[in-house]
């Protein structure tokens, strides 16, 4: 039986969403039904079709993209964040069904329910493989206090990004999910600084 095309991940459509969008992505976790839904982007990103990631997916299938060297560690930080609340940072490796290995450098912020259960995850995707070709993974989760403002905006999204989903209103998503993507950009840039000024 033929796979149907919609649920194909080749690197021509990978390649083609990262020049689009600048190769920055989002995503969100309905973290009670395991229910998770990214953009074509991060969805492409994590060999997922963006079909299958309009349907959902579970966090596990989402995690089996992640370098097995860097799977145990990335993962033991989102549920530690997941559990308390608040921000994480992380880089590390995905790694493609044709194998390319690329670094992705993401922010996630999750809220939990007004008994103090986990009830959602949101976040943002920068591919960053030109300016980290080499290096460790790391993810790291914040304090309370965040102090950078860059930092301090991106959460501020996110959590305007949960709050309007509740809305329903679908072209009040949209419009944060176009500033979530701005700030996603800016992170990358601030990323990609390091390796940019090694050049010169």
């Amino acid at each position: 039986m033929a796979e149907d095309s919609d649920d194909v991940v080749s690197e021509a459509a990978l390649v083609a969403a990262l020049d689009a969008s600048g190769g920055v992505g989002f995503w969100m976790w309905d973290i009670v039904s395991d229910d998770a839904r990214a953009d074509p982007v991060t969805a492409l990103l994590f060999n997922i079709s963006p079909a299958r990631s309009r349907a959902g997916v579970t966090l596990a299938e989402i995690m089996k993209a992640v370098h097995h060297e860097d799977r145990a560690h990335i993962t033991q930080v989102i549920l530690d964040c997941m559990q308390s609340g608040g921000s994480y940072t992380a880089e590390y490796r995905v790694c493609s069904p044709e194998g390319r290995l690329r670094w992705v450098f993401t922010r996630g912020h999750f809220y939990l329910d007004e008994n103090g259960r986990p009830s959602t995850g949101r976040g943002v995707v920068v591919e960053i493989s030109d300016s980290k070709p080499a290096g460790v993974a790391f993810a790291t989760q914040d304090g309370s206090t965040i102090e950078d403002a860059l930092n301090k905006t991106a959460d501020l999204c996110l959590s305007l990004h949960n709050a309007v989903s509740e809305l329903g209103d679908t072209r009040i998503v949209a419009l944060m999910e176009t500033l979530l993507l701005e700030v996603g950009k800016h992170l990358a840039d601030r990323q990609r600084a390091p390796a940019n000024q090694s050049l010169h």
